[in-house]
């Protein structure tokens, strides 16, 4: 992966300040090629002259700006979807930024970051995308005519309404210690008319066995957890075995759908450019407290044998610069 020096470090503060505060503000929504930089700059109570500047420095280093013939800035087409552009900021820098933002803080609290991260944002962000479900995991459980789930850090719970959707006799319940994620998960499940059937459970997926009654318990038939159990690896596998253990007592001999990743910092030598994304993802999980997930299968599965679970099948693939996986892990 080429590195950066100073030069590329400071220019990627100023930009990283720069880009986000125009978007956050609604500034780049307007940059359609249509204005001159002055007519905006003057809607907004901007000084012109270095509002246009901004934006020469802007379109100079990045390709998020187009500048026209006419010399107007407009926002390069790839970055308009929101996921492209507004979702990348909304989560790197708005809502986990603060942690970076207060490094010393994060560096001497027992807790690290975790507490400064901005979890409005994060939930206005996921909901804004749908968080979309993996495919996988839908088709899996439609084959097997699986009837109910329980999703383990359920987010805006979109697996949760598009199965319910699909099959009329299904059940879930989703459980997330977020209250803004929750929030928007029962949102979604009013507009969808599915709040009979699915039922959000605002509390830490580790201590879920007192949050549902035994034969609650016995009614689920799966479970899925998507990017939780990256969150259990700050103290190597300790944490990610004792939760698989007890995930064990209260659901014995279920399926359960782990969707994650592999991590890459501190525990690959020389990483290949085209996993910058993971590098960044992976700052944010060590700086709240997160941890490190393991790099590999061999390095999942040996979580997985610790807790004496075993592994059904593995689905690999790469996307976006993360290289993520759907295990099936039988309890």
């Amino acid at each position: 992966m080429a590195k950066s020096g100073p030069l590329e470090i400071i220019e990627g503060f100023y930009l990283a300040h720069i880009i986000n505060h125009f978007f956050q503000n609604g500034v780049l929504e307007q940059l359609t090629g249509e204005r001159d930089a002055s007519e905006i700059a003057g809607e907004f109570g901007y000084d012109h002259e270095l509002f246009d500047a901004l934006l020469d420095f802007a379109y100079q280093a990045t390709d998020i700006l187009i500048r026209n013939r006419s010399g107007r800035y407009l926002l390069n087409p790839k970055y308009q979807r929101y996921y492209s552009l507004g979702f990348q900021l909304d989560k790197f820098i708005s809502s986990y930024g603060p942690p970076l933002a207060q490094l010393e803080q994060s560096l001497c609290s027992k807790t690290l970051g975790r507490q400064l991260v901005n979890r409005k944002v994060e939930a206005r962000a996921y909901h804004t995308i749908g968080s979309p479900p993996n495919p996988l995991v839908i088709e899996i459980i439609q084959e097997l005519k699986l009837h109910s789930l329980l999703d383990l850090g359920c987010g805006p719970a979109t697996i949760l309404t598009e199965l319910c959707k699909a099959d009329p006799m299904f059940r879930a319940w989703g459980v997330d210690e977020s209250s803004a994620m929750c929030k928007v998960a029962q949102e979604r499940i009013a507009r969808a008319d599915l709040a009979k059937r699915i039922r959000i459970i605002h509390a830490d997926a580790r201590n879920l066995g007192t949050h549902l009654r035994p034969q609650v318990r016995q009614s689920i038939e799966a479970l899925q957890s998507k990017g939780l159990f990256n969150e259990l690896f700050r103290y190597g596998n300790e944490e990610a075995i004792k939760y698989l253990l007890r995930l064990k007592k209260w659901f014995p001999g279920r399926l359960l759908f782990i969707v994650d990743y592999y991590g890459k910092l501190t525990h690959v030598s020389n990483i290949a450019a085209k996993y910058r994304h993971t590098l960044i993802h992976d700052v944010i999980q060590v700086i709240t407290a997160q941890g490190i997930p393991p790099s590999d299968l061999k390095g999942w599965g040996a979580v997985y044998a610790a807790a004496d679970c075993s592994i059904e099948h593995a689905f690999e693939g790469d996307s976006q610069g993360i290289e993520w996986f759907v295990h099936l892990v039988r309890l």
